[in-house]
């Protein structure tokens, strides 16, 4: 598990990181390896993720601008796989059971967004994370919208 400090929060990297392939060979939108086993995805990483305001899964508006970008580039890239992982924050889901749930919704949420803008429905993985990917040293409202969170990823998956 990768730990870093973001904003006044606790990085843990394991959930993506395990789900990555380091398999060899370089290539647009796959592995460099300038640094070990880090996955390079087509989208940029100011466009990777979209948030969600608590206990929701409707995109918005700011939201939906973030994915058409990121539509724009998986329409062209028809035999890139891609994976959406979401995740809810400690207070709006206490528990595994209850962030995987909304995390899930979340990702539904993004997916169908996408599938609307043209990204084939079998490319598209939508998961939710029944774990944070940021521990916070405060429950700041920051802190917490982090947290609320879609992160979208293309390649060979």
């Amino acid at each position: 598990m990768l730990v870093a400090t973001l904003g006044g929060c606790i990085l843990a990297q394991a959930a993506f990181a395990e789900d990555l392939p380091c398999t060899t060979g370089e290539r647009r939108g796959g592995l460099d390896f300038s640094s070990p086993c880090i996955w390079h995805s087509p989208i940029p990483a100011h466009d990777a993720a979209v948030g969600f305001e608590p206990k929701s899964a409707e995109l918005s508006i700011e939201a939906k601008a973030i994915l058409d970008r990121q539509a724009a580039i998986l329409v062209g890239l028809s035999n890139e796989r891609v994976k959406l992982v979401g995740y809810a924050d400690t207070v709006e889901a206490q528990g595994p059971a209850e962030q995987e749930q909304l995390g899930q919704r979340r990702a539904a949420a993004v997916r169908d967004y996408l599938v609307s803008r043209g990204v084939g429905p079998g490319r598209i993985s939508a998961v939710g994370s029944d774990h944070p990917f940021l521990i916070p040293r405060q429950a700041t409202p920051e802190n917490l919208a982090r947290m609320r969170v879609v992160f979208t990823r293309a390649g060979d998956l």
